[in-house]
């Protein structure tokens, strides 16, 4: 019994493909930037936001909590969330869908095929990652999630994991006991050397539009280099 229960428990590990988005999946825009300006054309957001967010970054850079830029969601204060996530959905459709990488696209659909549970991970907003993941027939997509008050507005903090860098380390030790995934025989795709973090987890990394950092680090490691 114990050893059927161990060959069960092995067929249960799943291999992954985990994506970043903004430089891999997309190429040449930030998605969260191209979001910024979108809603300061439809003045969501304005000079008034704009003050909250560089006040945020003052009070806790002075305060030594530390806010980087990338966390500092202080321009969408105050804002229901709800609408929030309908303007995202309209800047996805409008502003970023047509630099998706058919590349990316062929990739993702290539490594499901072969049985990899498809991840998108990103420090990008919650709602676009959720947009990318329908487009891209992706399994998992997350992102870094507003913090919301009991009114349903958007606090300027972030709910959890900044999925950032690190962020990305320690989500992905948590997919793993969730999905019982086994690294060893999963991909990481990344474009910027921050993601070396994560890459480093995976059996098999790729540099996909590798900026100069970590076009020198997959060199070096004799990883995979692709143009996507």
């Amino acid at each position: 019994m114990k050893e059927a229960y161990s060959i069960s428990k092995i067929l249960r590990v799943r291999k992954a493909a985990i994506f970043d988005i903004d430089g891999t999946i997309i190429k040449g825009i930030s998605s969260e930037r191209v979001l910024f300006y979108y809603l300061l054309e439809k003045k969501v957001i304005n000079f008034r936001s704009l003050l909250r967010f560089a006040a945020a970054f003052l009070r806790k850079g002075l305060s030594l909590k530390g806010l980087s830029v990338r966390k500092n969601k202080y321009y969408l204060r105050d804002n229901d969330y709800e609408d929030i996530i309908g303007n995202i959905e309209e800047c996805f459709h409008k502003r970023i869908l047509p630099y998706i990488s058919e590349y990316a696209l062929q990739e993702i659909k290539r490594l499901k095929n072969e049985g990899y549970l498809i991840i998108l991970l990103s420090g990008t907003l919650s709602p676009m990652v959720e947009c990318f993941t329908k487009v891209c027939n992706a399994d998992i997509g997350i992102g870094t999630k507003l913090a919301v008050d009991n009114e349903g507005r958007i606090t300027g903090e972030i709910d959890g994991i900044h999925s950032y860098c690190g962020g990305k380390v320690k989500i992905i030790e948590r997919l793993v006991s969730e999905y019982s995934l086994d690294l060893s025989s999963s991909y990481g795709f990344g474009n910027a050397y921050v993601d070396v973090k994560f890459l480093r987890m995976v059996g098999y990394p790729v540099a996909v539009n590798a900026s100069p950092m970590l076009w020198l680090y997959a060199s070096a490691n004799k990883w995979k280099m692709v143009t996507f």
